[in-house]
């Protein structure tokens, strides 16, 4: 860069970057804050060692409702829930209070987890756990815990309160985080293969209509190729995950809504992807049906499909390998499949569990991947 806007133009680069710096609030001496690094290392750990199999674990469980706030002249003292084991724990409480939560006649020396079960509601449709606390019983099999009322807790009205005593008998058994992970794999792998059929069998057409050497012919088919070619990039535009949201919240959470969120971002890919492939075509057998006095959809037919056949195949499968990836991070948003589940483990700091599903989620991933580039190969 030479002349006498060079050092402007420097100094203008440092000032944006200065700008974006501090705006984005880039503060690499968190890396390095004693309880981020232990943090840090705790969630790594876990994610590297998934639940595959596990010591086989005996259960003890109890659950009580709660109430946040209080109703009008109701008492929050401590109460008892029926048999043995026992909660002894308020009834209700107002946010931000600190409860106190006694247990009783729980396994000898077995691990508590105290942890809050929500009903589906509006904003949680399918319901959901938090983690409330961690505790070992005693050799009496009692325990105590304080545990602070969370803002989700208000906003829900209430939840109830489980405790779950755990304990090893000393057998290796099956992680039942494995098998649910299997079971929500398989229907992501489906989700993604009936999202790109759905968007196989509507883009094909509308890529003829995105063809400038099919539509492009006349004043109609000049304007119906650039009105479907700007609707193909006004859907690009909106990212997948924005399209699940949005489905979810219309039909629910759940694999549908993450089959009609990824079927409608495939639409405008492959239509945009299929349009190129029929424009770059072989324009010779076009014109030589086209001078035997064919129509259009003869033309089409005797001199436009054979030659797109096979990229379309390729197209069509390399979506679905990309499809599956996607369908992870649209679970997140509510579209279901491994990538919903993910999300709860997360939010539940259930790293392990989440590890196991980050691992299947790479296996399933490289597996297609492979498969996908050597069919695409075998096809050309």
């Amino acid at each position: 860069m030479k002349g006498p806007w060079r050092i402007p133009i420097i100094l203008g680069i440092i000032i944006v970057y200065a700008l974006c710096w501090r705006a984005v609030g880039i503060a690499p001496s968190k890396f390095f804050e004693p309880q981020a690094a232990q943090r840090a290392r705790e969630i790594f750990t876990a994610f590297v060692t998934p639940e595959i199999l596990i010591p086989e674990v005996s259960r003890q469980a109890v659950e009580v409702p709660f109430r946040v706030p209080c109703p009008p002249g109701a008492k929050s003292t401590p109460e008892v829930s029926g048999l043995s084991p026992q909660i002894v724990m308020p009834v209700c409480a107002s946010e931000g209070e600190i409860i106190k939560v006694e247990g009783r006649g729980f396994h000898p020396r077995s691990d508590v987890i105290l942890r809050w079960r929500f009903a589906p509601s509006s904003q949680l449709p399918l319901g959901g756990e938090l983690v409330a606390a961690r505790v070992k019983a005693n050799e009496d099999g009692s325990f105590e815990a304080q545990i602070e009322v969370r803002p989700l807790l208000a906003q829900e009205g209430g939840a109830s309160l489980q405790a779950e005593a755990q304990w090893r008998t000393g057998r290796r058994v099956v992680s039942p985080a494995l098998v649910k992970t299997v079971e929500l794999m398989v229907q992501t792998i489906f989700l993604a293969l009936m999202a790109t059929t759905f968007a196989t069998v509507i883009a094909i057409p509308i890529s003829f209509l995105a063809a400038r050497n099919i539509m492009a012919k006349g004043p109609v088919g000049t304007a119906i190729y650039y009105a479907v070619r700007w609707v193909l990039d006004l859907v690009r535009s909106i990212e997948p995950i924005v399209v699940a949201a949005i489905f979810a919240t219309w039909v629910g959470f759940g694999p549908f809504a993450g089959v009609l969120a990824l079927t409608v971002a495939t639409i405008v890919s492959l239509g945009k992807l299929f349009s190129e492939v029929i424009e770059t075509i072989d324009p010779g057998p076009v014109e030589a049906i086209t001078a035997t006095g064919a129509n259009l959809l003869q033309v089409i037919r005797y001199a436009v499909v054979p030659q797109i056949v096979l990229p379309f195949l390729a197209f069509i499968i390399y979506h679905w390998d990309i499809n599956i990836r996607i369908s992870t991070v649209v679970g997140f948003v509510g579209g279901g499949g491994i990538g919903y589940q993910l999300k709860l483990w997360i939010d539940q700091t259930d790293y392990h569990k989440a590890g196991t599903a980050v691992w299947a989620i790479v296996a399933v991933v490289s597996v297609m991947d492979y498969v996908s580039a050597r069919l695409r190969e075998a096809i050309k």
